[in-house]
């Protein structure tokens, strides 16, 4: 990459790559003013980018034009590192050690960022690197693909997602709080490895607290291996599908829950619940605090292997370890064994469609499993000893500082003496919803909370989030006025469809 650094006639520095001039050789500062004044926008930007700004003359003069927005630019080389402070962030093309710049963007705009963003060229710099510009356009189009698929799941699942909350708060009857774990902490998911672990786990259950993910509550029934705590957080039908067996085993475990989960209407009123509470969640966090209830704090996450290693962080010092982690395809099957869902697809096979036709699909590589494998490498630890057993696997991936170990080497780090007995992790909320009384209160109160929420920005951004982000690029008032009627109109027909009206 040829990459110099000349004067230009106003004794501003220029430069040059690969032969081409980057910055004007008479005044680089009047062709930057000029080239943000030529910037074309139908919407108000949170967020402008610009592709390898070179020497950063533009910066200024595009943060002047739209002063509420994020200025940034997508690097090809380091070269210009000395002007990355003239934008709010720069992002490398290619950078060592990271995710891609897809992910990287998606990570730091989000799906609605994302749709509030306009990328722009700077010309001469793309004719310098044109195989760089078309690799950067590409990762462009991937991020805002992937704004598209999680903006139309948002919209897809935001009414059964509202449902599933309002549920779990007329239904929810004994609510728990949970005390600091003194044991190290075991978390079962579902991959093959964890079928590798099981008689491990079997030797030291006394010796750890473990939690098993809903999707490995059958295998775990399968094994006699009773866990201290089921958690629960996905809202798709599925995640019901996997919690069914809870109607036979485990009658006296607790069920970790975050409110929009899909779960039984029974076990929300028969089982002990441990209620956890998105920090991005505010109708649920304001019925906590109407009912009376208190929930741990637990944060959004595109798996809910990510969502329990934060929370075991946060409530136990001890080592923590994951069994059944695989996040990589395997030859032979998804899951392990017995798996509702592959009982329930098991049923249908047939010569046409064959169970071998259907697992083959799991030695392929998964989107899904790359993006939560990714996340897993990116996540710092701040020196916490987390581990991942790997039972009869010898995985093809690793998940950065989370090491590796045999199911004997597990045996061996949960060899120490244990605290705290299993009666001792869990107490009753006491205070839940004694005001209220009855059940028609309670509901009186629930329906109170929701209306009161439903006026407020959170709602409109969370239940019509492709109207609320046409609301927020509206430029003018007809504009706006046009997206605000449009959402009245949502809304009401919502009020209706839960609560027959407002009262």
């Amino acid at each position: 990459m040829a990459l110099e650094f000349i004067q230009a006639k106003n004794a501003s520095k220029s430069a040059k790559a690969n032969g081409v001039t980057l910055h004007s050789s008479y005044n680089p500062q009047v062709e930057g003013e000029r080239f943000a004044q030529s910037l074309s926008l139908d919407f108000i930007p949170k967020y402008v980018i610009i592709v390898e700004g070179a020497l950063s003359y533009c910066a200024p003069f595009i943060k002047k034009r739209f002063p509420n927005a994020k200025v940034g630019t997508i690097r090809f080389t380091t070269g210009f590192s000395e002007c990355d402070k003239e934008w709010d962030f720069c992002l490398s093309l290619k950078e060592k050690g990271a995710p891609p710049l897809c992910d990287r963007l998606f990570d730091l705009m989000g799906e609605e960022g994302l749709f509030q963003s306009a990328f722009f060229d700077w010309k001469p710099s793309a004719a310098a690197w044109p195989e760089e510009s078309t690799a950067a356009w590409a990762q462009i189009k991937s991020a805002i693909q992937k704004a598209k698929t999680v903006l139309g799941t948002r919209e897809y699942f935001g009414k059964r997602w509202l449902k599933n909350k309002l549920l779990f708060f007329k239904r929810l009857q004994k609510p728990l709080c949970i005390k600091p774990i003194e044991k190290p902490v075991l978390v079962c998911a579902s991959g093959p490895s964890l079928e590798g672990a099981l008689e491990s786990i079997k030797k030291v259950r006394e010796k750890i607290f473990v939690c098993a993910l809903s999707s490995s509550v059958s295998v775990l029934a399968n094994n006699n291996i009773e866990p201290d705590l089921i958690l629960s957080a996905d809202g798709g039908w599925w995640a019901k599908k996997h919690l069914d067996p809870l109607r036979k085993n485990f009658k006296n475990v607790p069920l970790a829950l975050e409110p929009e989960a899909a779960c039984p209407s029974t076990l929300l009123s028969q089982k002990e619940i441990l209620p956890l509470c998105y920090d991005d969640d505010q109708l649920s966090q304001k019925l906590f605090d109407a009912l009376g209830a208190k929930a741990l704090p637990a944060r959004r996450n595109g798996t809910v292997s990510g969502s329990a290693l934060e929370l075991f962080l946060a409530l136990c010092g001890s080592e923590i370890f994951f069994a059944g982690l695989d996040l990589s395809p395997s030859k032979n099957k998804s899951h392990a064994l017995p798996n509702v869902l592959e009982t329930e697809r098991d049923a249908s096979d047939c010569r046409l469609r064959t169970k071998a036709t259907r697992q083959a699909a799991a030695a392929l590589p998964s989107e899904s499993l790359m993006i939560y494998e990714a996340w897993f490498k990116s996540y710092d630890l701040a020196g916490r000893k987390v581990y991942r057993i790997k039972g009869d696997e010898n995985f093809s991936n690793s998940l950065g500082q989370i090491q590796d170990i045999s199911a004997s080497d597990f045996e061996g780090h949960c060899s120490k003496p244990h605290g705290a007995q299993k009666t001792l992790f869990f107490e009753p909320q006491n205070n839940f919803c004694k005001p209220l009384g009855s059940n028609d209160k309670r509901r009186r109160v629930i329906k109170d909370t929701f209306i009161e929420w439903s006026g407020s920005e959170n709602f409109c951004q969370e239940m019509f989030p492709a109207d609320y982000i046409m609301l927020k690029r509206a430029a003018n008032d007809k504009d706006r006025q046009e997206r605000e009627s449009a959402i009245e109109r949502k809304k009401s027909k919502l009020l209706l469809e839960l609560f027959g009206g407002q009262e």
